[in-house]
């Protein structure tokens, strides 16, 4: 007599789980180790010999795209369990900048009613998302509530944090003091109560050392840079360490030492071929060209836009393709070339609209302007002018406003329009939008 088949029996424990997930997927348990664990750690585990830790977990539920609910969610889990499982679960996707998970896991652990502390934690996760997507306003009610329920001593590293948020907040709306102020009580805090995590005190420098800068405290922002170069070198932290050099090369040309900020910009790309970043790479390209045009270097500028322009392209980086041609308009508008810096121009801002990159199509619509006008074509440039003041007046980005105003102004002067000239002085300085 023939035996019957057998029954298919349904995954019931955790490493059965994980086994069954594996297997869906055609990974074999050295795949599904990948570097962080090991393919002797998976035959344990699927063989329920050793109960992973939350982060090996989650580890292996990311690899099987699979939440950790299915992997623990018919056991008698407490509340309190089942949060701290959400939480780690956001701070992976936080990690890889997965915004919509990590919404999607504080969501979760809220509805088992965190504790408060776990809640400002929590919270602390949701900001980063929320700063992501620029919605600032929420991003500082849930920094100011986060930090209403965390003790400074016992979670330092989530109160430095948060203030690390609130500063970049601050940066979005362009409140430069007050996002100095919070980067310095990020600071104080990791120095008071010896936080040991270099890549968040790096940061932290690196954030302050911006804000400096930007508000004129060049001597100030150089030591800073440097100090957040210091502690990136000794920790390998590549990234920071490019940023630093960035940061230095930026402070240099605020000092009007252009050779020095080619420099730093120089070892800043050296760094970053080594991390095989291209986005930084692109970053650094694109900067070297804006200092060379304001140096007077039209052919090194454009050579440094050209091959910022073909390594976007070849990546599909279609931002930072019409960034490049935007500086490419600049260099063809120092050297005389009116004509073709508003055809470079109009080009980059058409792009930049399609993405909605409202700052980077002011900057584009900026060069425009001042092609238009250089043209002689007076109705066309203020256009031009006042649709890039409304972009950055709408993202509440002060400073290119205040650039672009000034700017604006000066032609309107030399025009002998005094009255509109003052008008765009004036919102230069903070006043009302006239534009």
């Amino acid at each position: 007599m023939a035996s019957l088949p057998e029954t298919v029996q349904k995954p019931v424990t955790l490493g059965e789980r994980v086994r069954a997930a594996r297997r869906e997927l055609g990974l074999s348990q050295a795949q599904l180790a990948g570097e962080e664990l090991t393919k002797g750690f998976i035959s344990q585990v699927e063989a329920g010999l050793v109960r992973p830790s939350l982060r090996s977990l989650q580890i292996i539920a990311g690899r099987l795209g699979r939440g950790i609910e299915y992997f623990v969610g018919d056991q008698p889990l407490t509340s309190t369990k089942r949060v701290h499982y959400h939480r780690v679960a956001a701070e992976a996707a936080v990690e890889r900048s997965d915004w919509s998970a990590v919404r999607q896991e504080v969501d979760s652990a809220f509805r088992h009613t965190p504790t408060r502390r776990e809640r400002g934690k929590l919270l602390r996760l949701l900001v980063s998302a929320e700063l992501a997507a620029h919605e600032t306003e929420r991003a500082f009610e849930h920094v100011a509530e986060a930090l209403a329920v965390l003790d400074p001593t016992a979670d330092a590293d989530d109160v430095a944090k948060l203030h690390y948020a609130r500063g970049f907040a601050y940066v979005e709306l362009g409140q430069l003091v007050a996002a100095t102020d919070s980067f310095e009580a990020a600071r104080d805090l990791v120095e008071r109560h010896e936080i040991a995590d270099p890549r968040l005190r790096s940061r932290i420098l690196l954030a302050l050392g911006t804000t400096y800068r930007r508000l004129d405290r060049t001597a100030k922002a150089l030591a800073t840079y440097e100090s957040a170069l210091a502690l990136a070198s000794r920790t390998s932290e590549f990234e920071v360490a490019a940023r630093s050099h960035m940061g230095i090369a930026a402070s240099l040309y605020d000092e009007g030492d252009l050779d020095g900020a080619i420099g730093a910009y120089e070892r800043a790309r050296g760094l970053l071929e080594r991390m095989t970043d291209a986005a930084l790479e692109l970053s650094v390209l694109q900067s070297m060209a804006s200092v060379s045009v304001d140096r007077g270097k039209l052919d090194v500028a454009r050579d440094f836009a050209d091959r910022c322009r073909s390594r976007a392209l070849a990546i599909g980086d279609d931002r930072m393709a019409a960034v490049a041609e935007t500086e490419l308009a600049r260099a063809a508008l120092a050297a005389g070339d009116a004509a073709s810096a508003l055809s470079a121009a109009t080009h980059a801002e058409g792009v930049l609209a399609e993405i909605h990159d409202d700052r980077q199509r002011a900057s584009a619509l900026r060069v425009v302007g001042a092609a238009h006008d250089a043209l002689g074509q007076h109705p066309a440039a203020d256009g031009a002018y006042r649709e890039a003041i409304r972009l950055v007046t709408k993202i509440e980005h002060h400073a290119d406003r205040a650039a672009i105003a000034t700017e604006y102004a000066r032609k309107l002067r030399a025009r002998g329009e005094t009255e509109a000239a003052y008008d765009m002085l004036e919102l230069a300085r903070g006043g009302a939008n006239k534009a």
